[in-house]
């Protein structure tokens, strides 16, 4: 979406709550393993109310263990709750953290204190690391995420050699013929001399914030920056720590033409109440085809409700980490026959609700059921995933540890799967035939994960290098009865492969993946191993 553009984009975040809210001047983050993808840290409280107490670009640097303290900025209220953002992109692999440390007064700390400007205090000294150093990123970013767009808007303007000098004392000469004939039109700025279509066009490149200022400088231009047709496609979630009820109602009355919304991280803490949900969701949510609510906490069986009742074409409806749905909102999904794209990450679905669903929903391609507990046998919903959803290409069962055999061998009727997530579903780490039964069946397998199944041998994936010759991405972190042969096997035999991890394979050494890196340059191969080497020392990073 247009909106998502910006200097930091940041994919991931985790809320941590203190017991005792202070001033803070330092934030010590402990990153014990690929550290560098912090990009944001962010200071709240329950209110709502977020500040930024540092922001600096992702950061590629040794896998070694550090303590990242970044020199942050004053605040004016006392925080318990400390948000951290991540950008993983620039990592080889995952990052870990172990802890947080919240540094802080009772009392306000005047902004020039040599507390902010040492980086929260002079007990550590700078330890220079192999790969590190001091983060350039680290200087905190003062540039509002608004003017960037106005110097692009100036870009664009001096392309079109557009003449904004401001109007001179004297008496304006007579204007010239404005190209829909309409004089005042021609009084509102440079703008007026071109086409609405183009000023349209040109207001499309703006993000949410860029267009708010715009539709203030003068009629027109709010004319123009308020059409509808800008609204079709909006994405809140980068400026979830300002969104509430009051913007749902201005956007409300912007966007009767939405299509795809979305809301992730938005909502959160009460700042957004489920009336102006909700009411959005009645005046706007007819033409909606993709609505994306990850992680807002607002949302709850009467949002089910109505969006069930209003939302008859519903393509896409990510809801991971919703947590106020029960079984009775999740009824209502069973009324929408439309759906293609269904994430319930971490929510409370229940078996038969989801089994209604899935009935309900022949269309189905994508569907991500990771971590749902309460899902009480997921070879039933497997079950009627092979009955019900033909056309179904991914689908995620991640630790969901009801999933058995009999789930896999179910499955195995969606054969047009791409891509399949059976990380930590411990009820098929003895699987018997149902793995090559699986292989058979879906030969297009793209990506296939299979995260700590200790039970699984190479036996049991050798059909995968025979029948799946397009594999992409096979993840076998901590499967570790499986041996050499078997891992050369599938850079041999497979080539699409780009990505092979064997991270925690017991019987998989660092010599023999250097070995495989030089022979198959184009494939990454991941093997995390523990630090032999730890003395229990982390260096400071700024």
């Amino acid at each position: 979406m247009p909106q998502n553009f910006g200097p930091i984009i940041s994919q991931d975040y985790i809320d941590l709550s203190f017991e005792v809210a202070v001033f803070p001047f330092s934030v010590r983050i402990y990153e014990t393993y690929n550290p560098g993808s912090v990009v944001r840290i962010w200071a709240g409280d329950r209110c709502g109310r977020w500040e930024v107490l540092w922001e600096g670009a992702p950061q590629a640097v040794s896998t070694g263990s550090r303590v990242f303290r970044p020199r942050i900025k004053p605040i004016n209220f006392p925080t318990k709750l400390i948000r951290l953002e991540f950008d993983q992109s620039s990592l080889d692999y995952y990052t870990e953290l172990d802890a947080v440390l919240l540094v802080g007064t009772r009392e306000p700390i005047p902004p020039d204190s040599p507390l902010f400007m040492s980086g929260g205090g002079g007990e550590f000294n700078f330890r220079q690391q192999s790969g590190g150093g001091d983060r350039e990123s680290c200087k905190l970013n003062m540039t509002p995420f608004h003017n960037l767009v106005v110097r692009d808007l100036d870009r664009i303007l001096q392309t079109l050699e557009i003449d904004r000098t401001p109007p001179s004392p004297s008496p304006p000469p007579p204007p010239p013929p404005a190209l829909n004939s309409d004089v005042t039109r021609c009084r509102n700025g440079s703008f007026s001399i071109l086409p609405d279509e183009v000023v349209l066009h040109i207001l499309s490149h703006l993000d949410l914030l860029s267009l708010y200022r715009v539709s203030q400088l003068n009629v027109h231009l709010h004319r123009l920056a308020t059409d509808p047709t800008l609204y079709v496609g909006v994405s809140l979630r980068p400026y979830w720590p300002r969104v509430n009820s009051a913007c749902l109602s201005v956007l409300t009355q912007r966007a009767p033409l939405l299509q795809r919304l979305d809301l992730g991280w938005c909502g959160n803490y009460g700042t957004v109440d489920v009336r102006a949900f909700t009411r959005l969701i009645e005046e706007c949510g007819k033409l909606l085809t993709h609505l994306r609510l990850d992680c807002c906490k607002l949302v709850d069986n009467v949002c089910m409700e109505k969006i069930a009742q209003v939302c008859r074409n519903l393509k896409e409806l990510t809801l991971r980490n919703c947590s106020k749905i029960d079984s009775r909102g999740f009824a209502h999904l069973a009324t929408i026959s439309t759906l293609e794209r269904l994430d319930l990450y971490r929510t409370s679905i229940e078996t038969q609700p989801l089994v209604n669903i899935l009935r309900n929903s022949p269309r189905l391609k994508h569907i991500n059921l990771g971590s749902c507990v309460k899902v009480s046998s997921m070879d039933e919903v497997a079950q009627a995933l092979g009955e019900y959803n033909p056309h179904l290409i991914s689908v995620d069962f991640w630790k969901t540890y009801s999933l058995t055999p009999v789930g896999v061998r179910a499955i195995a009727r969606c054969t047009k799967l791409e891509e399949v997530d059976f990380g930590w579903c411990l009820g098929v780490s003895i699987p018997g035939d149902c793995l090559s039964l699986l292989a058979a069946s879906c030969p297009g397998l793209r990506k296939l994960f299979m995260v700590a199944l200790r039970g699984i041998l190479d036996k049991d994936l050798d059909p995968f290098i025979q029948n799946c010759r397009r594999l992409e991405q096979v993840d076998l972190l901590g499967v570790r009865s499986i041996s050499q042969e078997v891992c050369l096997r599938f850079l041999s035999n497979c080539p699409h492969l780009r990505l092979l991890d064997v991270s925690f394979c017991d019987h998989i050494s660092e010599v023999d993946v250097q070995e495989w890196r030089l022979r198959f340059p184009h494939v990454s191969i991941k093997r995390s191993f523990q630090n032999e080497n730890y003395n229990g020392i982390l260096p400071i990073a700024y």
